[in-house]
């Protein structure tokens, strides 16, 4: 170890009486002669950047203020009173009821009740006006329910009529609301009436 020592003393002498500063950069000398020129040159070739670089901010700090100025200031609105508030929502519905109205496909859900020739019924009335069922309302598409009132030759021809609606695309469901024998007809018809989930 003492070897070890004795040589790195030989190659690095470290004197303890002052301690040695590497310094990269020479001490500053006072700006004269060609470096003053240069300093002046390179201001000079700096100041009309700076001068659009401080336009341009200016002008964009202007538009600023001309934008905050344009903005629409949001306006507040009175409070309605409760009566005119219900009478509103009432038009609301009644605008709404009128666009389901002209949404509805009649054509389509005429020509969709029309029985086949092998089924005897007669239809008596169709009632589009119905609201929704809760479960079709909930759909993302169009949907409504129609009534059904017919008569049929035999309850088969009741029950066939039935399955076809159901097979029919156009309905979700349809089911028989209520049905009765017409005694007072000769031949004892049948008289029922169904209701139909429809959806475009």
């Amino acid at each position: 170890m003492a070897r070890l020592r004795n040589r790195l003393a030989r190659l690095l002498p470290i004197r303890s009486s002052h301690v040695s500063q590497i310094n990269f950069l020479p001490t500053g000398a006072p700006l004269s002669g060609w470096r003053l020129v240069l300093l002046a040159a390179g201001l000079l070739a700096l100041a009309p950047a700076a001068i659009g670089w401080s336009a341009r901010q200016q002008a964009v700090s202007r538009l600023e203020n001309q934008l905050a100025q344009a903005r629409p200031r949001p306006v507040a609105r009175p409070a309605r009173a409760p009566a005119e508030q219900r009478a509103l929502e009432q038009q609301v519905k009644a605008v709404a009821a009128a666009v389901r109205q002209l949404n509805l496909p009649v054509a389509r859900l005429i020509k969709t009740v029309q029985a086949p020739r092998d089924v005897r019924v007669a239809l008596l009335a169709l009632d589009l006006n119905s609201q929704p069922a809760a479960d079709a309302g909930a759909s993302t598409t169009p949907a409504g329910a129609l009534k059904i009132a017919a008569e049929a030759e035999t309850m088969q021809d009741m029950i066939n009529y039935l399955a076809f609606l159901n097979q029919q695309p156009l309905f979700q469901s349809v089911y028989l609301v209520k049905h009765e024998m017409n005694v007072n007809a000769p031949d004892h018809p049948y008289r029922f009436q169904m209701e139909a989930q429809w959806h475009q």
